[in-house]
């Protein structure tokens, strides 16, 4: 298959992918994301696969902000698209969701990492060069991703034993499983009332298996407003495992 610069899946919106007002679920949007961008990297010669092969190393997925102008409903057929940015010291790569029409419906951006899978060491440099494919250097936000910095006053809202269903074929959290925790952080009666306009999310330390997360929530003030500041701390030792805000229509 030739590289692409831009790489395009399409998705029938099934009854197992929405909530209860058959919007399209956040966390399904981030398992739409993370598999065409898996995809597109295999087709630019930079697999999973390919990085353990030759580097021993893996994609890490550091920060991912997504943004709704409109939700994909229950039974939509919508296209996901993706694009990577020219690699730097970080990999960032950029997303769409657009409607038969080709409108766009819900807008996201990602930073990347490549890593040792033994020594956790950090590739720096410009590793991958996409064979010099010319790259689509629209952006989809016009925010850039910087330093999430925790609020004062979190209080915890429930505790998360990491198992079985949490984890990925690399034995990590999957990304998408954070925003679910995210999301159970909100009440049913909260999520009724406001939708969710955005969602950004740090990746900060691992948890595996047979730990427990502690989710804790609190009230922001952003630049778009009230906002609320969702973090996940290991109920062992006070680790930082994840930050997150949420901004509400």
């Amino acid at each position: 298959m030739n590289a692409v610069p831009v790489y395009t899946t399409e998705h029938f919106i099934t009854s197992s992918d929405v909530d209860f007002a058959s919007k399209l679920r956040l966390s399904t949007m981030f398992g739409f994301f993370q598999d065409i961008a898996s995809l597109h990297a295999a087709n630019l010669g930079a697999s999973v696969e390919r990085l353990r092969a030759d580097h021993g190393a893996a994609w890490i997925l550091m920060r991912a902000r997504l943004e709704v102008d409109k939700y994909p409903m229950l039974h939509d057929k919508v296209t996901v698209q993706t694009w990577p940015q020219a690699p730097r010291a970080l990999y960032e790569r950029d997303y769409a969701i657009k409607d038969e029409a080709g409108n766009t419906m819900v807008r996201a951006a990602s930073t990347w990492i490549i890593m040792k899978l033994e020594t956790r060491e950090i590739i720096r440099g410009k590793l991958l060069d996409y064979f010099n494919i010319e790259l689509n250097t629209d952006r989809a936000l016009e925010k850039r991703l910087g330093k999430l910095h925790p609020t004062e006053g979190a209080v915890p809202i429930y505790e998360k034993p990491i198992g079985y269903s949490d984890i990925d074929y690399n034995e990590h959290i999957n990304n998408a499983r954070y925003v679910e925790y995210v999301m159970d952080c909100i009440s049913v009666p909260e999520h009724k009332a406001k939708a969710v306009r955005a969602i950004e999310v740090h990746y900060l330390n691992e948890a595996v298996p047979g730990e427990t997360i502690v989710l804790r929530r609190a009230e922001a003030e952003g630049p778009a407003g009230k906002s609320l500041y969702v973090d996940g701390i290991g109920k062992e030792g006070g680790t930082q495992v994840f930050g997150s805000v949420i901004e509400f229509e």
